[in-house]
């Protein structure tokens, strides 16, 4: 989902350059599907809107030896991503969280987490993550000048699968119209009421971190995913996709919130 909407964002700032040439890849690395860090550069603007892919956005690690062997991968919620080095001295951070903090992704992957060295085999999904945000919170006070960037953190990006899970033969491909009754919207996931929570605490003083909050509206567009009709090469036997976003669709409008905030903030660089 963040790839979602950098990609989305790569497209609405490309619309008012004339001189596409002046728009490219920092380390000439294609924009194709990604694992790593991709920085794109506005020549003509002196920007680069950059992408980071850090599913937990702390430290996923190999199992330590000694660990039991249901234990595949840990999560070290006391220990932000190596790649946070590259994000002190940025203008605006957008955190995307909740996708990968799920019950059933992490039972599936046989990940455990990891505090102080130790794995935790009792630590729960929920504990895990408000861990994991009181780190996020540490290293924003520590690392970030709060008048020179601005924080938003993303919500929870709802799924629409029918009849079963992503691995299970869920579906979306015959949803050709968008949610029209609200009480058939899925509950809000239970993440955005620990990001909320987050924000407000962070939202003192100089802090001004902002909720980008994108779960509602987006609920009522489960017509808007690329279900079967996924990246050429892919097998017609693959699950379908619904989850992640079709472009141009939803995630230019969770742009077009970021924007409409930042004018609010009357936000400006040099």
């Amino acid at each position: 989902m963040g790839r979602n909407q950098w990609e989305s964002l790569l497209c609405m700032l490309a619309q008012a350059v004339t001189n596409k040439s002046a728009i490219f890849e920092e380390n000439g690395s294609p924009i194709t599907k990604h694992k790593g860090f991709l920085s794109m550069k506005f020549l003509d603007y002196n920007l680069t809107v950059e992408y980071y892919r850090t599913p937990f956005i702390v430290v996923l690690g190999r199992r330590p030896i000694t660990a039991p062997p249901q234990v595949k991968v840990i999560v070290k919620v006391d220990q932000l991503h190596w790649r946070s080095q590259q994000w002190k001295g940025a203008n605006v951070i957008v955190f995307n969280t909740g996708h990968w903090w799920n019950r059933q992704k992490i039972a599936k992957m046989g990940c455990y987490f990891q505090e102080g060295g130790t794995v935790n085999m009792t630590m729960d999904t929920m504990e895990g993550f408000t861990r994991f945000l009181r780190t996020l919170m540490s290293w924003m006070t520590d690392n970030l000048n709060p008048q020179r960037t601005h924080v938003f953190i993303r919500t929870h990006s709802p799924i629409h699968f029918m009849n079963g899970t992503w691995d299970d033969g869920g579906v979306c491909d015959t949803i050709t119209e968008p949610e029209k009754d609200p009480k058939k919207l899925k509950p809000e996931s239970w993440n955005n009421q620990y990001i909320g929570n987050m924000t407000k605490e962070m939202n003192h003083g100089k802090w001004k971190v902002r909720l980008l909050n994108i779960t509602y509206l987006t609920g009522f567009r489960k017509d808007s995913h690329p279900s079967k009709y996924r990246e050429p090469g892919t097998s017609p036997v693959a699950p379908q996709d619904c989850s992640h976003w079709c472009l141009p669709g939803v995630p230019d409008t969770w742009n077009q919130i970021l924007y409409a905030q930042l004018l609010s903030m009357e936000f400006r660089t040099e």
